[in-house]
């Protein structure tokens, strides 16, 4: 991905795949959670930090058919070749992450850092997630100690 186009979504009640039940899937899972999306996971397991009850879980491998109606899909199986095909499955209309392969990919995820009423995103452009990590850990304890993070205008 050259110049990605920095841009904030919303996904509230809109339609998620995500493609996968690991541990990767369970971070995915919890931060579309949080942004209030309708989440399916295609998998045959989930991994014991994703609680099926907050899902609609198909229990079964990857199938073009899992993943027709989603908006946004998150590959992120632990075989290449199944995050590629979701990649080369999907409709021009669908956002792809693929997430063992940032360059096969429409979009990444970027590390965020919030208080009550800011939210700051970090980005490496995919070249170091531990990089951008220690950023917004360092942005996070910013903002904490920040007087006006508590006014309202």
């Amino acid at each position: 991905m050259k110049s990605p186009y920095p841009i904030m979504l919303n996904i509230a009640g809109k339609p998620v795949a995500v493609v996968g039940g690991g541990q990767v899937a369970a971070r995915k899972v919890r931060g579309l959670l949080a942004a209030a999306a309708d989440v399916t996971v295609v998998s045959p397991a989930l991994a014991a930090a994703i609680d099926p009850t907050t899902v609609h879980w198909l229990q079964q491998p990857y199938t073009r058919a899992a993943v027709a109606n989603a908006l946004v899909i998150i590959a992120c199986t632990d075989d290449p070749a199944v995050n590629q095909r979701v990649k080369a499955e999907a409709t021009p209309g669908q956002l792809v992450n693929n997430a063992s392969d940032k360059g096969n990919s429409d979009f990444y995820n970027v590390a965020v850092a919030t208080s009550d009423s800011v939210m700051v995103t970090v980005s490496t452009a995919g070249r170091s997630p531990h990089q951008a990590k220690q950023i917004r850990q360092e942005i996070q304890h910013w903002l904490r100690t920040q007087s006006w993070r508590d006014r309202k205008e």
